[in-house]
């Protein structure tokens, strides 16, 4: 019998920018503290600044330390351009577009 593996989807909102960094703190906090992979679904972001992608920096390096697998369930062409633009890209493992 295979165990079953659990993961926590966090859909980002259109607005990824600080105005919303505090509470995408604390929804990103809970789900290290669940433990299991995180699924991050950006694909509706139509803006992300630098203080949510700081968050999200944060986020990654705190999964890494704890081994938690994180996936982006197609980052939105404005994450994308906003972490390329920061230099943040590598360092949330956002994937080749393609």
């Amino acid at each position: 019998m295979e165990a079953e593996t659990y993961a926590t989807e966090i859909q980002c909102n259109e607005s990824l920018d600080i105005s919303m960094a505090a509470s995408l703190h604390r929804t990103l906090k809970e789900a290290l503290e669940s433990g299991v992979a995180v699924t991050l679904r950006a694909d509706k972001v139509e803006r992300a600044d630098t203080a949510a992608l700081q968050v999200l920096v944060a986020f990654m390096r705190a999964a890494r330390a704890r081994g938690i697998t994180v996936f982006w369930n197609e980052p939105s062409a404005a994450v994308r351009r906003s972490a390329q633009l920061l230099g943040l890209a590598h360092e949330l493992d956002i994937p080749p577009q393609g």
